[in-house]
């Protein structure tokens, strides 16, 4: 009896046309999509070739699934940031989900080419990892900000909307001349952008109500510029930890009481700031659910309408903004 045609069946005869084309057993086809070590380099990469190419799918069902997370190298991120943070609960649900995790950082990108992957999510910002990844075809990628949304799967915080929900709350406390130290990256410009949309929407000019600071600069100079500029509050929009600096520079060198004389706000609330002196205000975004969802959408293996779905910061009230009204 003729056995009845299965997508489950067809597999094989993909593995023998990948087999065929790049001149190798369909047993080393097997073993480079394990990734296994004992394949030679230039092979591997040969038959990964033909594979995307070809935009061959091995089964699952008789293996992991093999994730890969790139991210940034360990020195340029911070302890209890948001790398680190991310990278965390993203690991972990991975591992929950019984993936095979692969750790590429944006030094070591030719890892990507001399493996195989079911799926990437991306936890960085270099250009050159944009590109790549943009020339990976018939792979789940998820990116977790939307300014790529057109190439990737996207899980985000709406940069912008973050901004005017900080400018609002100053507002809210009589605060019309406001810093910003920012990153430099999309969202960072983005959420000193937003608190100046606050400040326009309030009938405060932003070109006077606002001061834009980039965090390339040294945290004192940072500090002095604010000063200078006679600033009611400031808001630490990149990783949290920063802001314990900033915290401590104001207030043990440069003599300053939070809130009393200056106000300050953080983002992303790491466990330490309710303990800090005062103890913090601040954005606190959702990464272990930005984690999950990106996990979730990686191993659906959809191949077809990107995803572009917003996650919702929640801002957290404590003790070092000043109420002037």
């Amino acid at each position: 009896m003729a056995k009845s045609h299965t997508k489950a069946q067809e597999a094989p005869s993909g593995l023998v046309e990948v087999a065929q084309q790049a001149n190798v057993s369909t047993g080393t086809v097997s073993r480079v999509f394990n990734n296994s070590a004992s394949i030679p380099s230039e092979t591997k990469s040969r038959v990964l070739s033909v594979a995307r190419e070809l935009g061959f799918r091995p089964r699952v069902g008789v293996r992991k699934k093999q994730i890969a997370i790139v991210t940034e190298p360990p020195w340029k991120t911070r302890m209890g940031g948001y790398v680190n943070s991310v990278m965390q609960y993203t690991s972990f649900a991975l591992s929950k989900a019984d993936a095979g995790i692969t750790m590429i950082t944006e030094d070591n990108l030719g890892n990507l080419d001399d493996n195989w992957f079911d799926g990437i999510i991306g936890v960085a910002w270099e250009q050159q990892t944009i590109d790549l990844l943009r020339k990976m075809k018939n792979l789940p990628i998820v990116w977790l900000s939307d300014n790529h949304s057109e190439y990737f799967h996207t899980v985000y915080l709406d940069c912008r909307a973050t901004g005017r929900l900080a400018g609002d709350y100053l507002m809210s406390k009589g605060h019309r001349k406001i810093a910003v130290f920012h990153e430099t990256d999309y969202s960072g410009l983005g959420r000193a952008d937003g608190v100046g949309e606050a400040l326009e929407a309030g009938g405060i000019d932003a070109e006077h109500g606002l001061l834009k600071i980039p965090n390339t600069l040294p945290v004192h100079v940072a500090i002095k510029q604010m000063l200078d500029a006679k600033c009611t509050a400031l808001w630490v929009t990149g990783e949290d930890m920063k802001v314990l600096e900033v915290n401590w520079i104001l207030q043990e060198l440069v003599g300053r009481k939070v809130p009393d004389d200056i106000s300050l706000m953080g983002f992303e609330n790491p466990g330490i700031s309710e303990f800090m002196r005062p103890s913090l205000t601040t954005i606190a975004s959702p990464l272990r659910e930005i984690s999950e969802k990106a996990v979730e959408i990686v191993l659906q293996d959809d191949l077809g309408k990107l995803q572009k779905i917003e996650m919702q910061v929640k801002l957290i009230e404590r003790g070092s903004v000043l109420d002037l009204t």
